[in-house]
């Protein structure tokens, strides 16, 4: 979820469901930090835009946050990916990036009805 202020979000979010803080990283390089809130076996990711550059700051001038994408967590992303290529899904590149020390690649949203999907290969 794309937010405005981590902080806000997260005291909200904490006093209403009781989600606690599970990882946080901040990537100015690409122009915004994320911070992982956990309760049971859900996990939210907030993405906060940093500086007046980058996409998340593309998306909160365009649409003031909301969701952005939703993650899927695979255990064999390139087996992943060919099985739904053969189902006729496109995806934003052709190799999947190396992101904090996992493998990821996003499904182009013209292949899910505009849903923005991550692939993300789980760590062994």
């Amino acid at each position: 979820m794309v937010v405005n202020n981590t902080e806000e979000t997260l005291a909200l979010l904490s006093s209403l469901f009781g989600f606690e803080i599970a990882e946080s990283r901040a990537e100015p390089e690409a122009g915004f930090r994320s911070t992982l809130i956990s309760k049971a076996d859900v996990t939210l990711e907030l993405i906060e835009p940093v500086g007046p550059q980058g996409m998340i700051q593309r998306f909160v001038e365009k649409r003031g946050g909301g969701l952005h994408h939703i993650s899927i967590q695979v255990d064999d992303l390139k087996a992943e990916m060919k099985r739904l290529k053969n189902l006729g899904v496109q995806f934003s590149g052709e190799e999947p990036a190396l992101v904090s020390d996992s493998r990821v690649i996003f499904i182009h949203p013209r292949s899910t009805n505009g849903l923005l999907i991550e692939l993300v290969e789980r760590k062994q």
